[in-house]
């Protein structure tokens, strides 16, 4: 929810914490992806080796703190600052989330978990603006951050007393440590020589196994596309069709269509098609989580076109949210298909995985929404949005190659189960 929630705000944080430009304005928006860059770096080797429930405890302590800090911020180097921090949080929960399906489900049920598990991360960012909207309209853009600190408060207790540990490999040594081993230098020996691997592993998938790579540039483009809705939306309706600052967050409800649209059908299709595959050629192929993300990189193009030459020709509001829809659906299918493939095929090393993905697909969140407001102004909405139409119908093929030669792709078998 925090990544967009002060969206329909920043005319109100413009002016209190005086700055003008529109980029800085989107950047304020986007940075919190920032923190998605760095956050892997650390929470995927730390939820490998102590475990993801250390991880969760710390995210939802620093998260709180960047929430408080944001509300009270009267600068924007400190708001930007304290954004971006939110963000390294805030990937805990995400990366933890989606590993944590991975320690607990079986292959076969995992695309619908996962789009469970997504649920609030997809859903939340298109419904805070609403909220957020009219939480400026009638008290302050501080509250936006202020309510959101109180909500998450009071979950945290319910958070500790219900969550447990799921990481098989923690678990096991747990089981093991009443067992004394003798050799103390050398079981020291030991566990360094585990943690400096631990926290390698993650470089070694990036440059090792070259389908992660490939996944990440497409989610990156898929992403980074949506993030221009995220961070242009409410603005432009407000510029465009004189919405209210209240108003404006209703503009992104043609995302949350598109998202619970997505997440109702794309799970379950998923499994089913699966089990299909395995009937057909007797065994279970990671590659056959990857379909629905060619459908999607299919859907983007036309989402694009459909929103952004509506937005040209100054059509009823309602034609612009109902392409938005269509790059919601088309994000989506391409996003949960991109993760429930990595977690099928590194299990156990899928907080790694899942981390080095995320890395290189939040610089694309970051910085390819800081494009939309100059392309806007210099050639409109209508060619602006063909722009990012073309550069998504690039990422198609790439979707089809990992499909048809994900297998040989994989070929570092060290990091699969």
């Amino acid at each position: 929810m925090c990544s967009s929630e002060f969206e329909p705000a920043l005319p109100a944080i413009m002016s209190d914490l005086h700055f003008r430009n529109g980029s800085l304005a989107s950047f304020s928006v986007s940075i919190y992806t920032i923190g998605y860059c760095i956050g892997p770096f650390i929470i995927s080797p730390v939820s490998e080796w102590y475990g993801r429930l250390p991880v969760l405890y710390v995210g939802f302590v620093l998260f709180m703190a960047s929430l408080a800090a944001c509300g009270a911020s009267n600068t924007l180097a400190v708001f930007m600052i304290f954004r971006a921090m939110m963000g390294i949080a805030g990937i805990a929960f995400m990366l933890v989330g989606s590993a944590t399906v991975a320690d607990l489900i079986a292959k076969e049920k995992r695309g619908l978990a996962l789009s469970v598990v997504s649920f609030g991360p997809v859903a939340g960012p298109t419904l805070s603006p609403i909220i957020g909207g009219f939480i400026v309209e009638n008290i302050s853009w501080r509250w936006v951050f202020w309510i959101t600190l109180i909500a998450l408060g009071t979950l945290l207790p319910v958070a500790v007393c219900l969550m447990r540990e799921t990481y098989e490999p923690i678990l096991f040594a747990r089981k093991q440590s009443h067992r004394i081993d003798n050799n103390y230098e050398s079981h020291q020996r030991n566990e360094k020589n585990a943690l400096i691997a631990t926290w390698t592993r993650l470089f070694q998938m990036t440059y090792r196994c070259p389908g992660i790579p490939l996944l990440a540039l497409f989610s990156a483009i898929s992403l980074g596309n949506t993030a221009i809705c995220f961070a242009t939306v409410g603005t432009v309706f407000q510029d465009e069709y004189k919405f209210t600052t209240g108003q404006s967050g209703l503009a992104y409800l043609g995302l949350t269509v598109g998202f619970i649209l997505s997440q109702c059908t794309l799970g379950r299709l998923s499994d089913r098609y699966v089990v299909k595959m395995e009937a057909k050629h007797g065994l279970k192929r990671a590659e056959d989580r990857l379909p629905p993300s060619i459908v999607g990189a299919c859907l983007l193009p036309i989402g694009f076109l459909w929103y952004g030459w509506s937005l040209e020709s100054h059509t009823f509001w309602l034609v612009p949210i109902i392409g938005s829809s269509v790059i919601a659906i088309g994000v989506l299918y391409s996003y949960l298909a991109v993760q429930t493939y990595l977690v099928d095929a590194y299990t156990t090393y899928a907080a790694s995985a899942l981390g080095a993905c995320t890395i290189i697909r939040s610089l694309g969140q970051t910085l390819i929404p800081l494009a939309a407001n100059p392309l806007y102004h210099r050639i409109g909405y209508g060619w602006g949005n063909s722009v990012f139409a073309l550069i998504a119908m690039a990422m198609i093929p790439v979707a089809v190659l990992v499909w048809i030669f994900g297998e040989r792709l994989r070929t570092n078998t060290r990091f699969q189960t």
